[in-house]
């Protein structure tokens, strides 16, 4: 019996990339939710071995979704796999029931977090070799895509692209 892992991501991208580097493991089944409401919908009728959490999502974020599916599934381990990490993100995921959580820009993290939760279940490890073949597999990089810009530096760049005044163009265009 293969073993099943359900993902809750929106971003579909993001989805897409998570599917190709779990199912490159052939005992693994992935199965996905788009919010945390529908994770916890899949996780009650799918029985998953593991389920890959994402923080912000629409409907339900992972916070919400780890703490009814803690109560739900006790012995489910969850993992969250988010471009917001931080110490305080860890602290309160925990707090919830989220056995770990990994950066998304961390694949080889993820997997081998992945493989320690799976260990105490019975499942076939990542075949020898496939390291290789999963390393090449990129996530992509919501981080750099979601960048914050300074309104000041934005400003600036605004004013760079605007079009110079003329030493001859009237400073008041209205007619008098």
């Amino acid at each position: 019996m293969p073993i099943r892992i359900l993902i809750a991501e929106d971003n579909p991208a993001v989805r897409t990339a998570l599917h190709l580097l779990l199912e490159s493991v052939d005992s693994w089944e992935v199965v996905d939710a788009q919010n945390g409401q529908e994770a916890i919908a899949r996780a009650q009728e799918l029985n998953p071995n593991l389920v890959i959490l994402d923080l912000v999502m629409p409907v339900m974020d992972g916070l919400a979704a780890a703490r009814v599916l803690s109560k739900l599934l006790p012995d489910l381990p969850l993992l969250m796999h988010t471009m917001h990490w931080s110490p305080q993100v860890e602290l309160e995921a925990q707090k919830v029931g989220v056995r770990k959580v990994v950066p998304k820009t961390d694949s080889r993290g993820l997997m081998a977090a992945i493989q320690q939760f799976l260990t105490a279940q019975p499942a076939n490890p990542v075949p020898a070799g496939s390291e290789t073949a999963l390393a090449t597999i990129a996530i992509p990089d919501v981080a750099a895509a979601a960048t914050v810009i300074d309104p000041a530096q934005a400003a600036a760049s605004d004013a760079a692209e605007a079009p110079a005044k003329t030493a001859d163009a009237p400073a008041d265009p209205s007619p008098n």
